[in-house]
């Protein structure tokens, strides 16, 4: 809070002197200038020390509301961005688990509490499955590097997609060069597990969970009519 209050101390200083200045100019003028020509110069100059203080709050001010805009835009583009990747995985963990049921709230939260030896007997990658997921892997990789650099998601919810993106990229590398079925049923675990924390975590993931879930379902109907195709 001191170094807060420190700092905007030090950013009011410059308007504070110019303020200052046009005054003390001012009242020079009033009681020592007699000359209307000087008089009227220095009262200009005057007028200009008083007003720039005004023009730069008021440029600071709509530079401040044009930026608060404009990260709350990338805000929601971003967490809408990342929730849509994230029911994309959910569908295609789905169908490595061969899971018919209507994708909701209960049955999400049932897959987190699917055993490992129960994960490991249905699991089942297909290829393109697996190209899948890279994909998505590489799509939250640009979301974590984009949100770093304009701190858009909290520091909790940048460890969860980091730490998603981690086992699925070992889940990927697992399946193309061990073939260690349990050891690939604890990384499905894992990424139900985080997006269920993701889900939990973001009110708007929950508010909006089913149109989110029809957006994601559709795109995905889409890609495996243009595969067939």
């Amino acid at each position: 809070m001191a170094i807060s209050l420190r700092n905007i101390f030090l950013k009011m200083i410059p308007y504070l002197l110019s303020i200052a200045g046009g005054i003390v100019l001012f009242k020079l003028t009033e009681n020592n200038i007699h000359d209307p020509n000087l008089s009227d110069l220095i009262n200009n100059i005057a007028a200009s020390l008083l007003a720039i203080p005004l023009v730069f709050l008021l440029y600071d001010y709509s530079n401040y509301r044009v930026s608060s805009q404009l990260n709350k835009t990338m805000t929601s583009h971003i967490t809408d961005k990342t929730n849509i990747i994230l029911l994309n995985v959910i569908i295609i963990t789905r169908q490595i688990l061969d899971i018919k049921k209507k994708l909701t709230f209960t049955t999400l939260n049932q897959m987190g509490n699917m055993s490992l030896s129960k994960i490991t007997n249905k699991l089942k990658i297909t290829k393109k499955q697996l190209d899948d997921l890279r994909t998505y892997c590489n799509e939250l990789d640009d979301v974590v590097n984009s949100s770093t650099k304009n701190s858009i998601l909290t520091p909790d919810q940048i460890q969860v997609i980091t730490g998603l993106i981690r086992d699925m990229s070992l889940l990927i590398n697992e399946h193309n060069f061990r073939h260690n079925k349990r050891i690939a049923a604890k990384y499905i675990e894992n990424i139900i597990g985080k997006i269920i924390d993701w889900l939990d975590s973001d009110a708007f993931a929950a508010m909006h969970f089913q149109q989110l879930l029809d957006a994601a379902e559709l795109g995905a109907e889409t890609s495996e009519k243009s595969s067939k195709n």
